[in-house]
């Protein structure tokens, strides 16, 4: 079963090597955060929707993410929010032989040294074999690098190095993140030198610091997941073989990080939308992989009355846009709302 196998890997590998062989597959538990990341590609906010997986449903969809061979995990929104919640879907999953493989959390909940033992720990207790904890300066503009710190300590002492999945640098470096974004010219200049998606959160709060080109600029940059795609289209991020993430969400949804829908729970599997071919799941998403976000964008316009518009930022930028007005006519492929709103 793919499953074994992964597990045996993680076992052997831990899990940061172990995602890259295999790729990941992720619970998005909740579209709610802890935070307002200015650089978040799912638009997660503290005043998104208060909705969550019950535990039932996290427990049947981690069950569905393990067929595809992929390394499982759990992640947001901030799904420590819901930890109540959390912590029953661990304990069904473990029971059934689910358990994912690692957790996703912006440490925000690290307040102290025992909650943060108390909640790894029985995780770990539940069959969860590591942890992915961010830190940029997105991140630490809200929350203080003390809690990454002791998260990425404790995970360390309880899962060993190989199963942390996050920043090793040196404290002092963590800690000088808060400074990036307290100075206007000093983050301008690390979004222009960083590679980062203008999509969501980003795109609204982000671009704007970039150079805009004609949106359809032979050389217009684009944000590619792991692996670059070659010609115009996005086939890359959306074929079985290289498409670096697959989520499922509270509603049901399947996709990977753009806010393309591929299918629903209610319908299919997560693995057999892999095995049927991502990159045909509708019209749209084979528009894109053939010919590229303008391809999409002037048929947003010819079916949808699009104005695209003279410039932007990346070609990132452009599909976002163009599927933020697709959205209105075609909810079922565009979405959810917390995506795009």
């Amino acid at each position: 079963m793919p499953q074994r196998s992964t597990d045996r890997l993680v076992d052997e590998i831990g899990i940061r090597e172990a995602s890259q062989q295999c790729r990941v597959a992720g619970i998005l538990f909740t579209y709610r955060c802890s935070i307002r990341c200015r650089h978040c590609l799912f638009g997660c906010a503290a005043e998104r929707p208060d909705v969550a997986m019950t535990p039932r449903q996290c427990a049947d969809a981690l069950a569905l993410l393990h067929e595809t061979g992929r390394i499982v995990h759990v992640a947001g929104g901030e799904a420590m929010l819901y930890w109540e919640r959390l912590a029953e879907a661990a304990v069904l999953a473990h029971a059934e032989g689910n358990a994912p493989h690692f957790i996703e959390t912006n440490c925000s909940f690290a307040v102290n040294d025992a909650v943060v033992r108390e909640r790894l720990g029985f995780l770990k207790a539940h069959g969860m074999r590591g942890v992915l904890a961010s830190a940029d300066p997105f991140h630490q503009e809200h929350v203080p690098p003390a809690r990454f710190l002791r998260v990425r300590r404790i995970a360390v002492e309880l899962f060993g190095e190989r199963n942390f999945y996050g920043s090793f640098k040196p404290d002092a470096e963590i800690e000088a993140l808060t400074h990036v974004t307290r100075d206007e010219e000093r983050l301008r200049a690390y979004v222009r030198a960083a590679s980062l998606a203008m999509v969501g959160t980003a795109q609204r709060e982000l671009a704007k610091h970039r150079d805009a080109l004609p949106f359809d600029h032979a050389d217009l940059p684009s944000f590619q997941w792991r692996r670059a795609d070659s010609g115009t289209g996005c086939a890359g991020q959306f074929r079985a073989e290289t498409m670096w993430e697959l989520h499922v969400d509270p509603y049901g949804n399947i996709q990977t990080n753009c806010g393309m829908i591929l299918g629903n729970t209610a319908r299919t599997t997560p693995a057999r939308v892999l095995a049927e071919g991502p990159e045909r799941a509708n019209r749209f998403i084979q528009l894109v992989c053939e010919r590229g976000p303008l391809a999409l964008a002037q048929l947003a316009h010819r079916e949808h009355g699009f104005p695209i518009p003279a410039s932007v930022t990346q070609s990132c930028e452009l599909c976002y846009l163009t599927r933020k007005h697709l959205r209105q006519f075609h909810p079922e492929v565009f979405g959810p709302a917390e995506v795009y709103d």
